[in-house]
């Protein structure tokens, strides 16, 4: 019974040090790189959280076309949510020229960077969950050019956020992952010493044959 109980106490740490760290993604700055909407660049950065929340942005649409003193920048986190291994913020501008629907999977793909949700294709670890990342431009007068009738919301065609400086974040563990790394080490601990033939009965033997043993000699 005891010997029961140890080897669920260890595959219990060693499972939640394994799940409980792939749950989260690292914080920190990202980087918005080959983000493409009408065939001009979306750049800038964005801050998240640990659960992959947007906390801060600074993103620029470089479309000469539509800039009304200056180019368009969005800075101000209008609304942000996570659900289903989808991250969906909504960024606006603080000049009132336009928003950015910024969707993108909390995962990262095989190189580590976390892809934004394009179009109807599956985002997200639920199936049937989508939402297109999108931008849009309002429509407005500049006395100097004339109207200009901004950009209708229109799907980003490519795009993905990476980790600004992830080498170094690698290299300086938060105090929770090393926490669950060393619950994961007990409970690898736990089962090798569970494998390995009981103290009790001299390690090289077997209970059963060091008993048999006695019982001869008796």
């Amino acid at each position: 019974m005891r010997r029961t109980l140890l080897t669920l106490a260890s595959i219990a740490l060693l499972s939640f040090g394994i799940f409980a760290h792939a749950s989260t993604i690292n914080p920190g700055i990202y980087n918005l790189d080959n983000a493409l909407v009408s065939g001009y660049a979306v750049t800038g950065t964005v801050t998240l959280n640990g659960a992959g929340n947007v906390t801060l942005a600074n993103l620029v649409f470089n479309d000469p076309g539509v800039a009304n003193q200056g180019l368009p920048t969005f800075n101000q986190v209008f609304i942000t949510n996570v659900y289903n291994g989808l991250g969906q913020n909504y960024i606006t501008s603080t000049s009132g020229s336009g928003q950015i629907s910024l969707f993108f999977n909390t995962a990262a793909n095989a190189n580590g960077n976390l892809g934004l949700c394009l179009g109807s294709a599956q985002c997200g670890t639920s199936p049937g969950t989508v939402g297109a990342s999108s931008l849009q431009i309002y429509g407005f007068y500049n006395s100097a050019t004339g109207s200009n009738p901004g950009l209708a919301n229109t799907n980003f065609t490519s795009g993905y956020l990476t980790q600004a400086d992830a080498s170094a974040t690698a290299l300086t563990p938060e105090p929770s992952s090393l926490f669950l790394l060393g619950t994961g080490i007990i409970g690898l601990a736990g089962l090798s010493r569970l494998m390995k033939p009981s103290a009790r009965f001299g390690g090289a033997e077997t209970a059963e044959e060091v008993l048999a043993k006695d019982d001869a000699s008796a």
